[in-house]
């Protein structure tokens, strides 16, 4: 008897792990969703009309509602990166939107949208401001470089900056050293984020 017993709670355990494995299973495809959710609403990677995040909120309760938050939030933090260009601040609102969506304190939301667009515009000024200082320290070189190719040629040659190794290297040198700087700070703000949504995976 006490064999059968043994078997028996042998069993239940393995049985155990299958419904805490059956769960996590139910979590990660629960997460899954909520990026598909979060990336439809930012539109990304899709041509037809964005998700409607209010909607899919509704249609979802309990640990799945849980889970589905965490992974738009997963999303919508991921996608809070330095800006290129000044396009950025459209995509910025939605994703404060979505954020909002989530249940985020508006106002402190808010505050935090305008800093970092103030961050994200001081970002790409800083790095046109090294771009204009390299290309003036440059400049006698390029111009002595072009003479030197037009008397080779026998026409006259223009040579940009791009089209210096030495300057692009320098360049991304510089850019690298910037980008590093407010990846930092960055990462702090969206820490804060983070810790605005006590969701858990």
């Amino acid at each position: 008897m006490a064999q059968i017993k043994s078997a028996l709670e042998i069993a239940l355990e393995k049985t155990h792990d299958v419904v805490g494995d059956k769960e996590k299973i139910e979590a990660d495809a629960a997460i899954k969703d909520g990026k598909k959710i979060a990336s439809g609403f930012l539109n990304i990677g899709g041509d037809g009309e964005k998700a409607d995040l209010k909607e899919a909120l509704r249609s979802l309760s309990g640990k799945k509602l849980e889970w589905a938050r965490e992974g738009m939030l997963q999303v919508f933090l991921a996608n809070i990166v330095l800006p290129f260009d000044e396009s950025f601040a459209e995509r910025l609102g939605a994703i404060f939107r979505g954020l909002a969506e989530l249940g985020g304190d508006r106002k402190k939301l808010a505050l935090i949208a305008q800093q970092l667009e103030k961050f994200f515009r001081q970002y790409l000024e800083n790095k046109a401001k090294i771009r204009e200082q390299l290309e003036q320290q440059y400049a006698p070189r390029l111009r002595q470089r072009e003479a030197q190719l037009s008397q080779q040629v026998g026409a006259k040659v223009r040579v940009t900056p791009m089209q210096d190794p030495e300057f692009v290297s320098v360049l991304q040198k510089n850019f690298a050293g910037l980008e590093e700087r407010y990846q930092e700070a960055l990462g702090g703000l969206k820490d804060e984020l983070r810790s605005m949504y006590p969701l858990g995976k």
